[in-house]
């Protein structure tokens, strides 16, 4: 036996209620006229004194009415102790050579102890035993992962690199608590990312992540060229007030780095799209920024923000940290990775959001039972007060 509500037990304190208005109406007692009463002398005359309870079966009744109210909204409700819900862990492993190595151990032993291992990719692919731990050709995709898990699991071991670049959104949404199992990733080889603009700029992505200016000894980058149309971008159905800061934000980039970007009328001819909801075809070569609602999407052409990109609503906008997102995630959209660290446990934690918490998807099942007998108790109640007229 649960309640949901437990907080609202406090309400059988109200069983004092009726029982001191018993008490109470004990106490005065009656005055009962009749035709040889004023026969009688003083001292004849007397009242009965102490407190007396009086029509018990009507305080009873009155006292089950309020149990029973307090018990039907505390959402009672019964578990069945017979089924017992035998223990089901499931593995995510992170489809990287280094991950499957560094915790090969690991995961022999859940083969052993019959335990369920997936790869961590779009269809949750089984990995039958530790020969089967091949990555090749595996896309890693968490959210999709963790969406497809059995809804019986009871424990969800996840085998992540502790690279910030390995994840793909800045958070996951779980159904179970997950257990991190972080590997090292190799940070010693980055190599330097070059970024050429069509007019002449070049810059390259620093030690500390930022846009610098090309030095001359950087001519073994990765280079990323990139053209006029590539800065063209079109306003969706935004408020005013968002495509005031969305173009402020854009000039912004364009003062400190050079970036031109070029608003435009027609949507099939934007590489940026700034709007409140996705279009239902939308393209794999556009870059959808989408304000007003949020969604847990692995997809890497598209951004959504849970508020409107206003001051009013938008912290980013605040603090004034929306040129640097929007930079950040078109730089990656066109092949530019960002610098990459490492990323500690309670970190990655943080970005990991429970669907469920215990208890959230129980539904109390006695409420027909105790509305029933609330009804037929306060019927009992009423027709026992009327014909004793109380």
């Amino acid at each position: 036996m649960q309640f949901l509500q437990p907080i609202l037990l406090w309400g059988l304190l109200g069983i004092s209620i009726p029982i001191l208005i018993h008490l109470w109406k004990g106490k005065q007692g009656k005055v009962i006229h009749w035709a040889a009463m004023h026969w009688l002398s003083t001292e004849e005359s007397s009242v009965a004194k102490g407190i007396r309870l009086e029509n018990i079966l009507v305080l009873l009744l009155r006292i089950l009415m309020l149990v029973l109210l307090v018990l039907l909204l505390s959402q009672l409700f019964f578990t069945e102790q017979s089924k017992v819900a035998e223990d089901r862990i499931i593995h995510l492993v992170q489809p990287n050579r280094q991950i499957t190595e560094e915790f090969k151990f690991e995961l022999q032993q859940a083969f052993e102890n019959g335990q369920e291992v997936f790869w961590m990719d779009d269809n949750l692919s089984p990995i039958e035993n530790i020969d089967d731990l091949e990555s090749d050709g595996k896309v890693n995709s968490i959210q999709a992962s963790l969406n497809n898990i059995p809804a019986t699991s009871t424990q969800l071991n996840l085998y992540l690199s502790n690279s910030q670049n390995a994840l793909k959104s800045e958070f996951y949404l779980s159904p179970i608590k997950p257990n991190l199992l972080l590997g090292s990733a190799d940070f010693s080889e980055l190599p330097k990312q070059m970024i050429s603009v069509e007019g002449g700029k070049e810059l390259y992505i620093n030690e500390k992540g930022l846009l610098d200016s090309l030095p001359d000894e950087g001519n073994g980058a990765k280079s990323v060229a990139l053209k006029k149309e590539d800065f063209a971008y079109f306003l969706g159905e935004i408020s005013n007030a968002e495509q005031v800061f969305i173009k402020a934000s854009l000039d912004a980039i364009r003062d400190i780095y050079g970036f031109n970007f070029l608003e435009i009328d027609q949507i099939r001819d934007a590489n940026l799209v700034f709007d409140s909801q996705l279009p239902a075809e939308n393209s794999s070569d556009k870059l959808y920024f989408i304000s007003g609602t949020f969604s847990f999407s692995e997809a890497s052409n598209v951004v959504s923000f849970s508020d409107q990109l206003d001051f009013e609503h938008a912290e980013l906008v605040q603090t004034g940290k929306l040129p640097e997102v929007i930079l950040e995630r078109f730089l990656a959209f066109l092949g530019v990775e960002k610098h990459d660290i490492a990323l500690s446990k309670s970190q990655l934690e943080r970005r990991f959001l429970v669907k469920n918490h215990v208890g959230q998807d129980k539904k109390a099942n006695t409420n027909m039972l105790l509305l029933g007998l609330f009804i037929l108790c306060y019927g009992a109640e009423r027709y026992l007060a009327n014909r004793q007229r109380i």
